[in-house]
């Protein structure tokens, strides 16, 4: 069927006597209703409109009173606004759905698909809520719309990321064996430890087939991450001291507006927080063009990066 068929097939007053029962059943007041069909051993709810204001799974003040969602294929469904609180999500696709505004707290979302699905959202990912932390394991995120969306304090483990939306954050995150392909288009991965604690070891990523446009790591040891052979590819180890001596050796002879732009970048970069040992990556991209000029030549001097670019 297609995402049209899909929508449709719920409107009769029957069917829209289901959806409430869906509802009810999704969010733990009630047992599953009679009559859902199963398609590859999930059930089928594809493109059911279930939600488009917010609705709270579990219980805010409860983290033992969470919902288990377990093997339901949500592709093409309307399943906006929802919060979760202690919960579990598992073995579901929302392939193409939209989840627009889902937040998580002390949730864990295992072996999900989220493939071209709509998830724009500042909280996907949310600091240790009553001792759980929100989890992302084995999620495909490919293509998804994720622009402007965070992940925060969260751990993400073997999740894969194809062509990020723009703006697309994660700060103060574990992130384990995940992989990055395609266009990163303004990616911003930092864990110096902004809103809450992070080990600057905590990461560990394979970039190989992904291109950096205008993206960035910062905060983390590099050791464990695989980059891309991208002739603009910048990589600094133990950047903040790295930067602070760069700055003070081109501010004794910065005598042009370019130096002086340089060594503003680079002390603004060396501010704390961030952990000494730590490194950081980014593209020379955003840095190029005519109002530019001469901006990444005098980086390069001040950092000597010519023997550290494609690394």
């Amino acid at each position: 069927m297609t995402a049209a068929e899909l929508k449709r097939r719920w409107n009769d007053p029957e069917a829209m006597r289901l959806v409430r029962a869906v509802r009810s059943w999704l969010t733990g007041q009630a047992a599953r209703p009679a009559g859902l069909g199963e398609v590859e051993g999930r059930v089928d709810l594809r493109g059911i409109p279930l939600t488009a204001s917010p609705v709270m799974l579990g219980d805010k003040d409860d983290p033992s009173a969470g919902v288990v969602w377990e093997s339901l294929d949500l592709s093409g469904a309307q399943v906006e606004s929802l919060r979760f609180f202690g919960s579990r999500i598992s073995d579901c696709r929302f392939d193409g759905a939209s989840v627009l505004g889902l937040r998580l707290w002390g949730t864990e979302v295992s072996d999900c698909s989220f493939r071209r699905a709509d998830l724009r959202s500042r909280a996907l990912g949310t600091p240790e809520w009553r001792g759980l932390p929100t989890v992302w394991r084995r999620v495909a995120f490919d293509r998804a719309q994720l622009r402007e969306s965070e992940f925060t304090g969260s751990v993400l483990e073997a999740c894969t990321f194809e062509k990020t939306s723009k703006l697309l954050q994660l700060q103060d995150c574990e992130v384990i064996d995940c992989t990055f392909r395609g266009k990163l288009d303004t990616l911003l991965i930092d864990g110096r430890g902004l809103s809450q604690p992070v080990s600057p070891s905590a990461f560990s990523a394979d970039f190989r087939e992904a291109v950096f446009s205008d993206s960035s790591i910062t905060g983390y040891v590099l050791d464990r991450v695989l980059l891309p052979e991208q002739a603009d590819l910048v990589v600094v180890r133990r950047y903040p001291e790295a930067f602070r001596v760069a700055a003070a050796r081109l501010s004794e002879r910065a005598g042009t507006e370019v130096e002086r732009r340089v060594v503003a970048f680079l002390e603004g970069w060396a501010q704390p927080p961030g952990a000494e040992e730590s490194d950081c990556c980014f593209d020379l991209g955003p840095l190029e063009g005519a109002e530019n000029a001469g901006f990444n030549e005098a980086l390069e001097r001040a950092l000597g990066l010519r023997s550290l670019r494609g690394r």
